[in-house]
């Protein structure tokens, strides 16, 4: 089965239309997203430095593009093209009361999260989780290992069904289990026939290699990667990391294991059959392989990276 993949598309509509377009061409029978999927409406900077920032028009920005855009183009695409399936999961900028509301506006197509589909015979596993940070949205935040703490920030939210409220002194992370306890329930019965799909990419592999060079990924989700060793690992959540690292592809023994990438301006996906990953995936950029060298030169938003990762430093620090 031809399969697309693209993650963090962040709400962006001329990447949508990109990858739409890409489906089309390709003859993709199935289309995989690996979180991100809504915009993120970030407050005024001044508000957030004065402590006075209101994060309740995000989940509202969410809905919004939902219902204007992203349920009627990809309803219309589905319809147009019988048999093409599309399974996602969410990303840590995502709220869950959107992903409610897109379940609801679009039943046909499935959110894996935490759960397996069957399809032609490969199963696919997805897991939006990703290790807690500064960053202020905190529905798909944990801790990475049962014995780490939470990461102190100015700002923690977690969505209700209708609102945002704060989530104070690290009660999102506590009460919720691990990245580690959550996959240790995960039984993979056939590797050889198994698609993962997580946001977060697997520690120190080149997948989640920041702008600095450091490795920011999860220790669990490489872990569990070693151990099941399924036959592809979908990964995303680090934009640069292919620019920082020099490829978009890495071996973890038996298991291929991807990051695509992100910019603003451009598609970055995988085309790749779902029976041979290794021989077929392609990226929409960088063909079957990255230049000899890297891209670091030329990653998108650099320096915007860079200005983000001094504010969450900076500002949203809670300590």
């Amino acid at each position: 089965m031809k399969a697309l993949y693209a993650s963090d598309l962040h709400g962006r509509v001329n990447l949508y239309e990109e990858m739409i377009s890409l489906a089309d061409r390709s003859n993709a029978g199935c289309i995989i997203l690996g979180g991100d999927l809504f915009p993120t409406l970030i407050p005024n900077p001044l508000a957030l430095i004065n402590g006075s920032a209101d994060f309740q028009d995000d989940l509202g920005g969410q809905l919004r593009f939902l219902e204007d855009y992203l349920v009627p183009a990809l309803s219309a695409f589905l319809s147009s093209h019988a048999g093409v399936r599309l399974v996602y999961i969410p990303g840590n900028h995502d709220w869950i009361p959107a992903l409610k509301r897109f379940k609801e506006m679009l039943p046909v197509a499935l959110n894996i999260h935490a759960s397996t589909v069957d399809l032609d015979g490969i199963v696919l596993f997805g897991y939006a989780c990703v290790t807690d940070s500064t960053f202020w949205v905190k529905d798909y935040s944990r801790r990475d290992r049962k014995g780490d703490s939470y990461v102190p920030s100015r700002y923690a939210l977690v969505s209700d069904t209708h609102m945002l409220r704060e989530s104070p002194g690290g009660e999102y992370a506590l009460r919720e289990r691990s990245i580690e306890e959550e996959l240790a329930d995960i039984a993979i019965d056939d590797p050889g026939r198994c698609i993962c799909v997580f946001h977060c990419p697997p520690y120190d592999t080149g997948l989640d290699t920041l702008h600095n060079g450091r490795p920011i990924g999860s220790r669990s989700i490489r872990t569990f990667i070693e151990e099941k060793q399924p036959l592809l690992s979908l990964h995303g959540h680090i934009h640069e990391a292919p620019y920082m690292s020099g490829s978009f592809q890495t071996r973890m023994g038996k298991t291929l294991a991807a990051n695509p990438g992100y910019g603003p301006k451009a598609l970055h996906a995988l085309l790749f059959d779902t029976d041979d990953p290794a021989g077929t995936m392609t990226h929409s950029l960088f063909g079957a392989h990255m230049p000899e060298g890297g891209l670091c030169g030329r990653m998108p938003e650099r320096r915007m990276r860079k200005v983000k990762a001094f504010f969450m430093e900076k500002v949203l620090n809670g300590r």
